[in-house]
């Protein structure tokens, strides 16, 4: 039985391998290749975090329906907890987004 479990993963294709290392937690003075001109995606976003949203990276169904709820561009956020899902507050509501999505939301870090 043990062995079953010390087998590695596969991972699903588009996506990354299970044993990948989560992505390091930016910050507004983040300039790694993952962020550019201060920009960075709110996937990589580290729990208490603000920031304000450039652009919705997602299928138009999806970025449409984030709009509705209030997750629009310029829309400012604060990510409350990012352990399985990213559970944000957006203009007084709390919405709890997966990693698909928040993997193609790119949001400018505030520095306060």
């Amino acid at each position: 039985m043990l062995r079953l479990f010390a087998r590695p993963k596969k991972s699903v294709a588009g996506t990354l391998p299970v044993s990948a290392t989560p992505p390091r937690p930016c910050d507004a003075l983040c300039r790694q290749s993952c962020c550019r001109d201060g920009a960075c995606l709110l996937a990589s976003c580290a729990t208490g975090s603000r920031a304000t949203v450039l652009s919705l990276g997602c299928g138009d169904d999806d970025a449409c329906r984030l709009r509705a709820l209030g997750l629009c561009e310029g829309a400012s956020i604060s990510v409350v907890d990012a352990r399985h899902c990213m559970l944000l507050e957006v203009r007084g509501t709390r919405l709890a987004l997966g990693k698909a999505i928040t993997a193609g939301i790119t949001v400018q870090p505030l520095t306060s």
